[in-house]
């Protein structure tokens, strides 16, 4: 069996550098935002310190500025939320299947939180139904639910639901999350504010969205290109219209910024991926984002 892992690692080490390596060593969002809900003690405010922990009855009092401590959080509980519905297995604009680019993302997300010893779990599904993976952290358990959410994708599923993905999510788990959903763009559009709204209530979100290749995708030029739900061949002379390409290419551009401005809203961090070489960057400017989208 490929370990998922292990390929994370690799272009981690190969692709990544020292900007990904101070991200993945620990200044990742968390639940809780670094702090838990118990209180430990007082102390001056020094430099660059976060102003939200200032506790000002207590800086009236003392004339210093003082701030709360609380005790740390060793562990996040992080699901790993990704459908496999048919659409998962078209193209991405790099020529490899969406399904590749998004098992590589659900491993960066794994590998990143074993580093820190969290809690790992994943939930995939279609309109045929959901799998789940309960929360651990042990290297195996990991490499196991990867493995089946990639075998998991074929052109002969049923076709994605993220609605009902995302509704099994609220209803199944009452413990708070670290939730990352990996989707594509057509099926984002789809998913209900309300749905996006009750997770916000007591989980973090995030969303990755693994892009669809262009029909006029120049490295597929050679190649026979099927549309994934009609089955229908589409012809060379269709796939190498300049126009098309242009009206595609805004018409892409357009969906971005209507998903990234809905997530916004709700003051969700976003991203989206193209290939597995630009799946880490993508990622990590992503938890960067997250890190600051409560004070937006």
């Amino acid at each position: 069996m490929a370990s998922y892992l292990v390929k994370v690692r690799k272009k981690m080490d190969i692709h990544s550098m020292r900007r990904v390596r101070n991200v993945l060593t620990g200044n990742y969002g968390s639940v809780f935002k670094g702090r838990s809900m118990d209180f430990d003690d007082l102390r001056e405010y020094n430099y660059g310190d976060d102003i939200k922990d200032i506790d000002w009855k207590a800086t009236a009092r003392s004339r210093s500025v003082m701030i709360r401590r609380y005790i740390a959080i060793r562990k996040h509980n992080l699901l790993i939320v990704a459908e496999n519905g048919n659409s998962m297995a078209s193209l991405a604009p790099s020529g490899e299947t969406k399904g590749e680019v998004a098992t590589f993302c659900a491993g960066v997300l794994a590998y990143v939180a074993q580093r820190h010893s969290d809690l790992i779990g994943m939930v995939y599904g279609n309109k045929g139904g959901n799998s789940r993976y309960a929360m651990k952290e042990d290297t195996a358990y990991l490499e196991n639910f990867l493995s089946s959410y990639a075998h998991s994708i074929s052109v002969d599923n049923q076709d994605s639901d993220i609605n009902s993905l995302l509704t099994y999510v609220a209803k199944g788990y009452r413990e708070r999350l670290f939730i990352i959903v990996i989707t594509d763009p057509d099926n984002a559009e789809t998913i209900d504010s309300e749905i996006i709204r009750k997770l916000n209530a007591r989980h973090e979100q995030m969303y990755i969205m693994i892009e669809d290749s262009p029909m006029t995708n120049e490295l597929l030029f050679d190649k026979d290109v099927f549309d994934n739900e009609s089955k229908v061949r589409l012809p060379q002379y269709y796939r190498k219209n300049k126009k098309l390409a242009k009206a595609e290419k805004d018409y892409r551009e357009a969906q971005k910024e209507r998903i990234r401005k809905a997530l916004r809203h709700f003051h969700i961090a976003s991203t989206f991926v193209d290939s597995t070489d630009h799946a880490i960057p993508a990622i990590v400017k992503m938890l960067e984002e997250q890190k600051h989208a409560r004070r937006k």
